[in-house]
C-alpha cells in the first residue's frame, strides 16, 4: 500500500512512502493544473494542454509516457494510456472522494481518504499498473479534490 501525507496543513504537495523506488512527491503547481512527480532520482513534470482541456501528458525529459483523458466534464473519471497499459480511474459515486482503478471492467486498485476530513490518502493497486502511473493517477484525483475544495471555500466567501 502506498500512502500519500500532504506536506503541510494548508498544501496540496504529498509526500510518498510505499513505493518501491523510495520516498517520492506529487506536486501541483500553484495556479494552473499542472505539476510534477519525483521519485527516486525520476522525475515526472504534469502538463496540461489547454486551459479548458481534459487532457494531461506525464512527461520525463520531455518525452510522453502516459497520456491522460477526462472523456465527460459530467463525470469525475479519466483514462489514462502509458507503459503499455490502458486504464479508467473514476470516483465510486457523486458523494464520495474514493476513486477505483479499473482495468478492462475489473477493479485492480483503489485511491482513498485516510478519513472524510483529511487529505491523507492510500493507493492499493495491483502491480498489473506500474507505480508512476499510480502515481499519475494519484496526481489527477488530488486535481478533483482540489477543484472540489476551491468550490467549497469560494461558496462560502
Amino acid at each position: 500500500m502506498i500512502e500519500c501525507l500532504p506536506r503541510s496543513l494548508c498544501s496540496w504537495d504529498f509526500s510518498v512512502i510505499g513505493i518501491s523506488s523510495g520516498p517520492a512527491t506529487v506536486e501541483y503547481d500553484w495556479l494552473t493544473e499542472q505539476g510534477r512527480i519525483i521519485t527516486g532520482h525520476m522525475a515526472y513534470d504534469v502538463r496540461k494542454h489547454g486551459a479548458l482541456s481534459g487532457h494531461w501528458t506525464l512527461e520525463r525529459g520531455g518525452e510522453v509516457v502516459a497520456d491522460a483523458r477526462k472523456p465527460s466534464v459530467m463525470f469525475r473519471s479519466f483514462e489514462i494510456n502509458g507503459a503499455g497499459v490502458g486504464f479508467t480511474v473514476g470516483a465510486v459515486s457523486a458523494m464520495t472522494r474514493v476513486f477505483e482503478i479499473t482495468m478492462s471492467d475489473h477493479v485492480v486498485g483503489r485511491v482513498s481518504p485516510v478519513h472524510a476530513f483529511t487529505r491523507r490518502a492510500t493507493i492499493s493497486c495491483s502491480d498489473v499498473v506500474p507505480q508512476h502511473l499510480q502515481l499519475f493517477a494519484f496526481w489527477l484525483v488530488g486535481i478533483t479534490w482540489r477543484r472540489a475544495a476551491s468550490n467549497i471555500s469560494g461558496a462560502s466567501s
